[in-house]
């Protein structure tokens, strides 16, 4: 894993974080909110039921001109009171609180049974007169419904013991305005909490990367430097080989000890290398690149070697395609996927490569006949080392690497790589966006 991923691996979790946090603090507001919003509408459904079973008073009100008493002195002090309490949900009990007729402002109208009004009572509010109290009654009755809420007043529409119709209006303003500003004081310190959040995670995720990178770090300094260690025993091995065979003449042994050098050698060299592929460009690499001419350029020299081995090339390259890039990078990641196109493109196959503009960055693409490669897992082609073939058959040559560092240099160019197979066809695309200079 280079450093580019991750660092895109830290953004990840930021990102993730950031949502999860989101999507929790607005699902426990939500909660909140819908909880309040239903215990106020059944407090304020108890308080017009109250007035309504006393036919449009408050007992101990003005117009009964009674003395207030209590409903029912309650002797202890139970668990549902307590609830009641804490919710604020009155009910019938909390009759018994003084308080409730001073701070209770409603008004009401009764029809008789032919829905002609028989009296209007508003010696409970002052904001509403007694021809508006009417409309408002017409409203209520219009709309057919028992509970409802016009404008910042709750209203109950029942039938009496006497068989007349009630009409009853709770103003309701205070609680309405109470619960608006709650609900933004919560969306904003909601918003506060994810900002700072977010801010926090990012911080920290940093932190938590460092020895990541660090770790990456070590193991490309210890793959350069044990690469270097292993050239000379390795040089010594070839020598004395050499010396054997012309004192002793080649054999079966000198030849595979040759061999495993030779591959040695190489798999150092491809180690070297996937270390470069992940390391930053220096800016001074990066230029306006003719990635036409250098993927033609390409193509030119291994389309001798796939003719030598009875496959043909073709091309479908747009012309004048320029990008701000390596030019070693994309030579290096244009020879690979045709190396492996080669490879293992089947005998007298065909191999494509595809070039294009996409947006502001191109996209590069190298397919080649393989008619065995239906349910392969091409998930793990790009791991370093993987090979189908466990039993590391080396007949097709090669160490399993190649497709890593195509990997580690597309993600150089922060693109994509992804590899499918359709039709007896498989397909590297690979989309890169330009370096900034």
């Amino acid at each position: 894993m280079n450093e580019n991923r991750i660092k895109k691996l830290r953004w990840k979790f930021v990102i993730v974080s950031f949502c999860s946090l989101s999507i929790s603090m607005l699902l426990i507001t939500g909660l909140l909110s819908g909880a309040n919003y239903y215990l106020v509408r059944k407090n304020i459904h108890n308080t017009l039921q109250y007035i309504v079973d006393n036919d449009g008073y408050l007992p101990g009100s003005m117009d009964q001109k009674e003395e207030f008493i209590p409903i029912q002195n309650h002797s202890r002090y139970d668990v549902i009171r307590f609830l009641n309490e804490i919710f604020n949900m009155e009910s019938y009990e909390d009759a018994d609180n003084p308080e409730f007729y001073y701070r209770t402002r409603y008004f009401a109208i009764i029809y008789d049974d032919e829905l002609e009004i028989s009296k209007v009572i508003t010696n409970h509010i002052a904001a509403v007169s007694a021809e508006e109290a009417k409309i408002y009654g017409a409203i209520a009755l219009d709309r057919k419904l028992s509970f409802g809420r016009y404008e910042e007043y709750y209203f109950k529409v029942a039938e009496l013991e006497t068989g007349e119709t009630i009409v009853v209006y709770l103003d309701s303003s205070d609680i309405i305005m109470g619960n608006s500003r709650i609900l933004y004081l919560a969306m904003s310190l909601i918003m506060i909490g994810i900002v700072l959040a977010a801010v926090i995670t990012s911080i920290f995720s940093k932190w938590a990367i460092a020895p990541e990178i660090k770790n990456m770090e070590l193991q490309k300094r210890f793959i350069t430097n044990a690469s270097h260690e292993l050239k000379t025993p390795l040089a010594v091995i070839r020598a004395n080989t050499e010396m054997m065979e012309i004192l002793n003449g080649e054999t079966e042994w000198s030849a595979s000890t040759m061999r495993q050098v030779d591959r040695l050698n190489g798999l150092i060299q491809n180690l070297v290398t996937i270390v470069k592929a992940e390391e930053s460009f220096a800016s001074s690499d990066i230029s306006d690149c003719n990635i036409t001419a250098v993927v033609q350029d390409t193509v030119e020299t291994f389309s001798s070697i796939a003719e030598t081995e009875g496959k043909k090339i073709t091309r479908m390259i747009q012309e004048n395609v320029v990008m701000s890039a390596s030019d070693d990078q994309i030579r290096q990641l244009c020879s690979l996927l045709l190396d492996n196109a080669i490879k293992y493109c089947d005998d007298k196959g065909t191999i494509q490569v595809g070039l294009c503009s996409k947006g502001k960055g191109i996209q590069l693409s190298v397919s080649n006949d393989y008619k065995d490669g239906e349910n392969k897992d091409y998930s793990r082609f790009f791991e370093r080392f993987y090979r189908e073939d466990q039993s590391h058959n080396t007949d097709k040559g090669g160490y399993g690497i190649g497709l890593s560092i195509v990997e580690s240099i597309v993600s150089q160019y922060h693109g994509t790589v992804s590899v499918n197979w359709k039709g007896g066809i498989i397909t590297f695309n690979c989309i890169l966006k330009p370096l900034v200079k």
